[in-house]
């Protein structure tokens, strides 16, 4: 196999759903999302902007763990507000924090073999993952966008509740990763 050729910039890793819970979560995003600064389908991301020159590398990390780890399972719901006009939608896990230790075992090993400056990570990349979600809503420009988009996402979310369920969601699973 011919090595791959880097592309002109950084490298965002993603965590790949089934097509079922993609389609659904990328629907709420474009409804909500900014359209000029929506350039994504919904994902859960895992590192924003790594090295390009790194692919290689990554691609024979993530090779090796998609051999030893098929997919999961994985539950999408609990609307909630993020951070300065955003709302973002939980994905958690069984087995629980599946993400979260594939994404520190990728870390270590980039830390570790990174040789040059240029092989850094970035500092929002160094720090630990939050727990996976998927980003609905970025930079709003009103709060009153905000709590709309919020009361909508988690009106679609109390349709899906089930009897004996706190919380409506989607079920679905993890099935690879996309850079």
């Amino acid at each position: 196999m011919s090595p791959l050729v880097p592309p002109s910039g950084p490298l965002i890793l993603t965590l790949s759903l089934d097509k079922a819970s993609h389609q659904f979560l990328t629907d709420l995003r474009q409804k909500y999302f900014p359209p000029h600064r929506n350039f994504l389908s919904a994902h859960v991301t895992l590192f924003h902007a790594i090295p390009p020159q790194r692919i290689s590398e990554l691609d024979g990390y993530l090779e090796s763990i998609c051999r030893e780890q098929k997919g999961w399972d994985v539950f999408i719901g609990e609307p909630k507000k993020m951070g300065k006009g955003g709302v973002m939608v939980s994905v958690r896990e069984r087995p629980s924090g599946t993400v979260e230790a594939i994404r520190e075992d990728l870390l270590y090993n980039m830390n570790r073999n990174g040789q040059g400056t240029e092989d850094k990570l970035t500092d929002q990349d160094k720090r630990k993952m939050g727990k996976p979600h998927v980003t609905v809503l970025n930079k709003a420009e009103s709060e009153e966008e905000v709590t709309n988009c919020l009361k909508e996402v988690e009106e679609v979310f109390e349709k899906l509740k089930q009897p004996g369920q706190k919380v409506g969601q989607q079920k679905g699973s993890a099935v690879g990763f996309e850079l």
